[in-house]
């Protein structure tokens, strides 16, 4: 299965100069999902549409669990956190990733006042959800067929298409009354306790080589440790510092695979200031000591370092 850390994605979806990108998601097509597709919990800037073309899925956004089946459209919004997971190994979608500020005007004309400034300004919102027999289902699913002729390497004027595309999607979104208020998404509370997830898990991210405490998370997010154990186990189903020893231990299996550091560094890196400790908690993750791992991953003929 395909695992992400449950962390802001970094991934650029596209190019600088042509910021969408359409994928598809297949055993055929993405073999390392052929066991099932699993993208852990994450958010990003871009709006992301997805169409299930077969089998069904379960997406987990802002927190609330919804059954995705053949036919349904996905719509996530920028900053949203979301997962994914298909229920059995045949599940296939489509993913068209783009950022939304493509769509501003330079004019400010009605469409950018109405339509496209209050969804970039967070005010409005795409549904999550739409469909088989939704009212516009039919002409919605038509123009994102047409989106996903988006080649991954597009010349100047497939953008342009695709762009118009995206156009013509928000206007029958609109036209059909499934643009929403972001009000009626989340609740303040709710909003407050992702946002205050989102900011710990970033700061777990940028100090991963650091020393940190709870108390240090608990800054960031104004609120006592106490608070901070309580409602992030609630999110993320383990604690706070068992969660950042967790994605420590993730990153120094990553730099295992992909460098030639020596294992102290890594433990240095990866925030590790005991390398005994660092051996006994990536030990009892894996069931094997790093070099042992690294070993391994050099005999499957992977990245892996060859210092020891």
């Amino acid at each position: 299965m395909n695992k992400e850390n449950s962390l802001e994605e970094d991934a650029w979806h596209g190019t600088a100069e042509k910021p969408l990108v359409r994928l598809h998601f297949s055993p055929e097509q993405t073999p390392q999902y052929a066991e099932g597709f699993l993208v852990e919990r994450h958010w990003h800037h871009e709006v992301e549409l997805l169409y299930i073309r077969k089998g069904t899925l379960w997406m987990e956004l802002n927190l609330e669990n919804e059954m995705l089946r053949e036919g349904d459209f996905c719509f996530v919004n920028s900053g949203e956190l979301h997962r994914l997971e298909g229920c059995h190994p045949g599940t296939a979608h489509d993913a068209v990733i783009f950022n939304p500020h493509i769509l501003k005007f330079a004019y400010h004309d009605v469409i950018e006042e109405k339509l496209i400034g209050p969804i970039l300004a967070g005010v409005e919102s795409l549904p999550h959800i739409i469909r088989a027999g939704e009212d516009g289902y039919e002409e919605i699913r038509v123009v994102f067929e047409r989106l996903c002729r988006f080649p991954y390497y597009p010349d100047d004027a497939e953008y342009l298409e695709a762009k118009f595309n995206l156009y013509q999607l928000l206007f029958l979104l609109k036209k059909k009354n499934k643009i929403i208020s972001t009000e009626t998404v989340l609740s303040a509370a709710e909003k407050e306790k992702i946002d205050r997830y989102k900011r710990i898990v970033t700061y777990m991210r940028e100090h991963v080589s650091e020393k940190v405490t709870l108390d240090d998370m608990a800054v960031q997010v104004r609120c006592n440790p106490q608070y901070l154990c309580h409602f992030f186990k609630e999110i993320a189903g383990v604690p706070p510092i068992q969660y950042l020893i967790s994605y420590r231990l993730e990153r120094a299996r990553e730099m295992l695979r992909d460098t030639t550091k020596p294992v102290l560094e890594i433990s240095l890196d990866c925030g590790f200031d005991n390398v005994s400790y660092f051996i006994r908690q990536f030990k009892k993750e894996e069931g094997v000591t790093p070099r042992e791992y690294r070993r391994q991953i050099q005999e499957r003929g992977g990245l892996g370092a060859k210092a020891k």
